[in-house]
Formats: structure tokens, C-alpha cells, sequence
């Protein structure tokens, strides 16, 4: 028996097309693995060590030159 109350429990996303409509996809949550997890760390950590490099390099103005001429 189903009743009018009882409200629909599927977990739904909402994306946003290039042209700027709402859209409901529905979404199925992923078992996430020990390895995985992992795995996300390590290119998370490997990102921001790389972002630390590239920043500081940016920041000096890219190359380390001597500006005299």
C-alpha cells in the first residue's frame, strides 16, 4: 500500500547546462574503496605540491633573471 505521503527517496543531483537550465540527474552513491580513497589523496597532495612550485616561480615574475641591461 502506498500512500501520498510517503515521499520518494532517490538521491538526485542537479547540473547546470551550458546554457544555464537546471537539470535533475539522478545520482547512485558509489561504495568508496580504501584504495581509492588513497589513490584521491595522493593526486590531491601531488596538485597542491605542484601549485606551491609553479606559485612561488609565478610570484618572482617566472624566471629568475637579472634584470639589469
Amino acid at each position: 500500500m502506498t500512500r501520498s505521503t510517503d515521499l520518494d527517496r532517490r538521491r538526485i543531483a542537479i547540473a547546470v547546462t551550458g546554457d544555464g537550465r537546471r537539470v535533475q540527474v539522478p545520482f547512485d552513491p558509489i561504495e568508496v574503496t580504501p584504495l581509492s580513497l588513497i589513490r584521491a589523496l595522493l593526486v590531491g597532495i601531488e596538485s597542491l605540491v605542484e601549485l606551491l612550485i609553479a606559485g612561488s616561480r609565478r610570484a618572482n615574475g617566472g624566471t629568475r633573471r637579472d634584470k639589469r641591461r
